[in-house]
C-alpha cells in the first residue's frame, strides 16, 4: 500500500514572547491508503498536535520548526494558507472529539453539508441534495431526509457523530483524521461508530489516522500503531507486533492500564470480537 500521508522528523514548538517550548521532538509516521493507523498515548503525549500540524491548524503560538509533512507527494510544511485551505476538507478531513462542536446549532444538517460542498445556485443545491442524502445513508443514517431537515440539537450523540462523518466524507477526501471520535458516546454507540469507520475505509479506500488513548480500539480496528509519550514516538509497527510483543516499558504500562495481555495483545471492545 502506498503512503497517503508521511510525517518525518516533525518538530513543533510553542512560543510566548521570548519563551519557547518544544512539544514534538522528531515525530515520524505514515498512513497508507486503505488502512487505519492508530496513534495512542496519554493526554499531552502529542497525538492531537501531530494531527493539527498535518492540517496546518496549530493553535496560536505553535510552529513547525523542522521536519516534513508530505501529502500525496507534496510538501505541506511551509505551504501557504490558500494551498492548505485547498487541501483541508477536500483531501484531508478531520472528525473532532465532540460532534456538537463541529455542527453549527442554528443551521439544518443539509444546509451545513451543502455549504461544505460549496453548492450555491438552485441547480447546485438540487444536485447537492441528492449527494447529502447519499452520504448520510453511507454513514449509516436510516432516514436521511428527516435528518437532513433536522438541527443539531435534535440529534442524539451517535446520530450527530454519523452526520459529522458524512460531512467529512462528502468531498471524498483521501485521508481522514479521527481525533477520539467516540469520546462521550455510550459503549454500544462507540462500537457502531468504530465499525462504521472500519467499513468506510474499506469501501472508499480511505487512509484513516485514528487518535485515541484506548488500546482496545487499536487492537480491534487498527492495522498499525504508533505509541507516543511526551512528544516522542516510543514504539511503532503493526498492531499485532507492537501489542503482541511490546519492546518498551511505556507500551507495557499502557497495555496494563487497558487490561491488555502482552502475550497476545487482545482485549475485546464491548460487543465485538478481536481482529
Amino acid at each position: 500500500m502506498s503512503a497517503a500521508l508521511e510525517i518525518a522528523a516533525l518538530r513543533v514548538e510553542f512560543r510566548s514572547g521570548r519563551d519557547a517550548i518544544e512539544v514534538l521532538h522528531g515525530v515520524s509516521l505514515d498512513i497508507a491508503q486503505g488502512e487505519i493507523h492508530g496513534v495512542v498515548g496519554e493526554t499531552g503525549s502529542g497525538k492531537s498536535t501531530t494531527a493539527l500540524a498535518a492540517l496546518g491548524l496549530l493553535p496560536r503560538g505553535g510552529h513547525v520548526t523542522a521536519g516534513s509533512i508530505r501529502f500525496d507527494g507534496s510538501e505541506l510544511v511551509g505551504a501557504s494558507e490558500p494551498e492548505l485551505r485547498a487541501i483541508r476538507g477536500s483531501q484531508i478531513a478531520m472528525i473532532l472529539q465532540n460532534p456538537r462542536t463541529a455542527l453549527y446549532p442554528l443551521t439544518s444538517v443539509e444546509r451545513q453539508m451543502l455549504a461544505v460542498l460549496g453548492a450555491r445556485g438552485r441547480s447546485q443545491r438540487r444536485a447537492g441534495h441528492a449527494r447529502v442524502l447519499e452520504y448520510l445513508a453511507l454513514a449509516g443514517v436510516s432516514d436521511p431526509e428527516r435528518v437532513g431537515r433536522a438541527y443539531p440539537h435534535e440529534l442524539s450523540g451517535g446520530l450527530a457523530q454519523r452526520v459529522v462523518i458524512a460531512t467529512s466524507l462528502i468531498r471524498e477526501p483521501q485521508v481522514l483524521i479521527a481525533d477520539e471520535p467516540t469520546t462521550g458516546l455510550d459503549v454500544t454507540i462507540q462500537l457502531q461508530v468504530l465499525q462504521l469507520l472500519d467499513d468506510l475505509r474499506r469501501r472508499l479506500n480511505l487512509a484513516v489516522l485514528m487518535i485515541t488513548h484506548d488500546l482496545g480500539i487499536v487492537t480491534n480496528f487498527c492495522d498499525r500503531v504508533t505509541v507516543m509519550q511526551d512528544g516522542d514516538v516510543v514504539e511503532r509497527g503493526s498492531t499485532r507486533e507492537v501489542l503482541g510483543s511490546p519492546r518498551e516499558s511505556y507500551t507495557v504500562a499502557l497495555m496494563e492500564a487497558s487490561r491488555l495481555r502482552p502475550a497476545d495483545g487482545t482485549r475485546p471492545v464491548a460487543g465485538s470480537s478481536p481482529r
